[in-house]
């Protein structure tokens, strides 16, 4: 969606100028081609372009050019993964190429970034070094890569350590603007990524899906994957010692765990019971 394009609409699973269609070409490819038609359309106006692949989930269904580019993988599963992977990646390059045909690299701010991590027993997929999956609590399942690219703006080849959250990225295109931006729970990532201010944008967040749920504060992280939301079994782990969460601290630092279940409530008591 972007710049006057038809809004969505979700009974129908593939729309195309308004319109549903029957899309013939390998998925990827086809968001690819629709992607780049969209830039060089809207090249002349600001214009927001989202584009959500499809790939690496599920199904997997690999095209043939990109299944024997990788067939010295004889482990049929990653083959197939290797191979939508590979397509994925080179379609963003298609999409950033026509970025920069378009000469629109110093006005446009480009992030690639994932929902979650993968799925691993469904996707054959690896979240190592991190512990766990999609739907768990663990690193493997919620921490994720981000990728930001403002040409001249932002400092090429540069890491970002803070902890951040997708929800940032409306406050930070939202500081662009002169503009007043409703007040939401993103913070502007943009003193961050200039350097301007050294400080982690979050130093605490909380999560929960069904009975589980876990706080993270600073560098510590309250995790319960194990019991229900009301009689929560607490796992403790120091991130920054033990990002793999492979040493359960909580019955040598009950003081830390006493902390962190304040601070969980804190959150908790804001939500409305688990419908699922």
């Amino acid at each position: 969606m972007g710049h006057n394009e038809p809004d969505y609409d979700a009974n129908n699973p593939i729309i195309r100028g308004g319109q549903p269609v029957v899309e013939a070409e390998y998925l990827t490819d086809a968001f690819t081609r629709e992607s780049v038609d969209f830039i060089d359309r809207h090249a002349d106006k600001p214009f927001f372009l989202y584009v959500a692949y499809n790939a690496v989930h599920s199904p997997l269904q690999g095209a043939d050019y990109y299944m024997n580019k990788f067939s010295q993988n004889e482990d049929i599963h990653r083959r197939i993964f290797a191979a939508m992977l590979g397509n994925l990646d080179d379609s963003v390059g298609s999409i950033l190429r026509a970025v920069r045909e378009n000469q629109l690299e110093e006005k446009t701010i480009v992030v690639f970034m994932s929902d979650n991590g993968g799925p691993t027993r469904e996707l054959t997929s690896s979240n190592l070094p991190f512990r766990g999956e999609k739907g768990q609590m663990y690193e493997g399942g919620l921490r994720i890569p981000m990728a930001m690219q403002w040409k001249d703006t932002l400092p090429a080849g540069k890491d970002f350590n803070g902890l951040t959250t997708s929800v940032d990225l409306f406050a930070t295109v939202g500081g662009l603007f002169d503009k007043d931006v409703p007040k939401m729970d993103g913070i502007d990532l943009m003193p961050f990524l200039l350097g301007k201010n050294t400080a982690s944008p979050h130093d605490t967040f909380y999560w929960r899906q069904g009975k589980r749920t876990t706080v993270r504060n600073g560098d510590w992280k309250l995790v319960n994957m194990k019991g229900s939301i009301n009689s929560p079994i607490w796992e403790l782990y120091n991130i920054a010692s033990d990002p793999t969460e492979s040493k359960n601290l909580s019955s040598k630092n009950p003081h830390q765990v006493e902390r962190l279940i304040q601070v969980w409530q804190s959150y908790q008591q804001e939500m409305r019971a688990p419908l699922f």
